[in-house]
């Protein structure tokens, strides 16, 4: 029997491959798999086999009907497309086509864009610098000298310096866009307006409001008899053009070594609308803008004359404001690549 099974798979398979019509291989399949087909008959016959061969030819009978099977649905599939293609394709040139679909600004460039362009409306211009900086500007320049405790709180990304001509600890990742203060007023006389955005780096737990990579924008004013009440009224206008004139804003001191007094921003939290949440440290307000007076060592460093000029300084999270202007729960959704999240903004 195992050779009669043999013979009539490959005659079936042939007759397959041959077939140019459903309806051929439908007769086909009633030869070999009908009631009365070549393959039932002898599928009949196995009880008469003896009991020690009849598990063997069994399996093989089972074999055989299954690639029979699996042969005739294969082609039937061919079949029907090769009619679905040859069909003539009639195209309504009146019905709307397609559209493809047109991406749009990521949240944080939208935020970005609209942030400088309430700067512009005050008089502030716009530099980029590197994002590879030197310890000299974004530390010693802003008065943190090596030995500043400040420093352990930056938690810095160090590059590997062997086999260049740079110091040991001279070139990081800058951990603040402060580091543009002094490469501008080095270069730029008073009175200046300016705003720096850009790209940080620090070794950071990453959490709902912290992230060790994140966008900032830093600004600065130097002119003659500039006071804190320039630098409140700025913060103030800034943030309503950006949030809203609903926006609750609050200061608090605090201590940053390239300015004095340190003043530091607090916004209401837009995710939790000041209810608490992972995202504001369950305290209702989010910090947004730290600041303050630039310090007159500050100053001189660059080539001022502290007598003479003073000045403010700010710095906003523009990761935590996109956050916090979109209802964000969590930081960390701006760097997600899923576009269902992207699409939303």
């Amino acid at each position: 029997m195992e050779e009669e099974l043999i013979g009539i798979k490959n005659s079936v398979v042939s007759l397959i491959l041959d077939s140019q019509t459903t309806e051929e291989l439908e007769e086909i399949r009633i030869q070999f798999l009908g009631r009365s087909g070549k393959l039932t008959e002898l599928l009949k016959g196995l009880p008469k086999i003896p009991l020690e061969r009849r598990v063997e030819v069994g399996t093989l009978a089972n074999e055989v009907k299954k690639s029979i099977e699996e042969a005739i649905e294969q082609k039937r599939e061919e079949l029907s497309k090769t009619k679905f293609q040859s069909k003539k394709e009639k195209i309504d040139i009146t019905n709307p086509a397609i559209l493809p679909e047109i991406g749009h600004l990521h949240p944080l460039t939208q935020i970005l864009y609209e942030t400088i362009d309430v700067f512009k409306e005050i008089g502030f211009q716009t530099v980029d610098g590197p994002e590879i900086e030197t310890d000299y500007y974004n530390f010693e320049a802003l008065n943190i000298p090596k030995n500043h405790p400040s420093r352990d709180t930056q938690q810095t990304l160090y590059l590997d310096t062997r086999k260049s001509i740079a110091n040991p600890g001279e070139i990081i990742l800058r951990t603040q866009t402060s580091a543009m203060q002094g490469r501008v007023m080095e270069k730029t006389k008073p009175p200046l307006r300016v705003i720096a955005p850009g790209k940080n780096f620090r070794y950071e737990q990453v959490d709902a409001s912290h992230s060790f990579e994140f966008w900032q924008l830093e600004g600065f004013m130097v002119d003659e008899n500039v006071k804190v009440t320039d630098l409140l009224g700025t913060i103030d206008y800034v943030l309503k053009k950006l949030m809203g004139d609903e926006i609750k804003i609050k200061f608090a001191t605090t201590n940053f070594p390239f300015v004095e007094p340190g003043i530091d921003t607090y916004i209401e939290c837009t995710v939790c609308k000041s209810k608490g949440c992972p995202f504001c440290k369950y305290s209702g307000w989010s910090e947004i803008m730290p600041s303050g007076m630039i310090h007159p060592n500050v100053l001189e460093t660059a080539g001022y004359e502290s007598s003479e000029v003073s000045g403010f300084a700010f710095a906003i999270g523009l990761s935590r404001l996109a956050t916090l202007r979109f209802g964000m729960e969590d930081l960390r959704l701006l760097t997600n690549p899923d576009l269902r999240i992207i699409k939303q903004f």
